[in-house]
């Protein structure tokens, strides 16, 4: 079904009125824990990771890395889960779902749809500890090599 309602309630709201007493200690924190990745996972061949323009500055709402050309992205994302590791795929592409999939694209969208096929989103939230980013990365790194 085409559209949808997401109207907060007022609970919601409420929540989000406190949480945002701590933005800028959870922005500081997913920033810290963005260049941690970076380093952890670079020099790694073929796997790209994000990087932040010199203009301009992340909250680090997701960590989006492309995967190596010769990685399957569900078998890597398998592999993470197998691993006790959640990931989701990079971006989604609206003109793949059903619900448009009838229309005909006017430009084509090869980037959207190489971003949706090759690209994966790790695991990055405040209480993340070195331990676990290390895991995650360590298991990212053996994924992509195995293939």
């Amino acid at each position: 079904m085409l559209g949808y309602n997401y109207r907060m309630t007022d609970i919601q709201a409420a929540v989000g009125r406190e949480q945002l007493k701590r933005l800028d200690e959870v922005v500081a924190r997913r920033r810290a824990l963005a260049h941690r990745y970076g380093e952890l996972l670079a020099n790694n061949v073929g796997l790209a990771t994000p990087s932040e323009p010199v203009y301009a500055r992340s909250n680090w709402q997701s960590y989006c890395v492309r995967l190596p050309a010769h990685c399957d992205q569900r078998t890597v994302m398998q592999t993470m889960l197998d691993a006790g590791i959640a990931t989701r795929r990079g971006i989604m592409c609206s003109h793949r779902e059903a619900v448009y999939a009838h229309r005909p694209l006017r430009v084509p969208l090869c980037h959207s749809e190489e971003a949706q096929d090759q690209c994966i989103i790790l695991p990055l939230y405040p209480q993340m500890t070195p331990v676990e980013q290390e895991h995650v990365a360590a298991t990212l790194k053996k994924a992509c090599a195995v293939q």
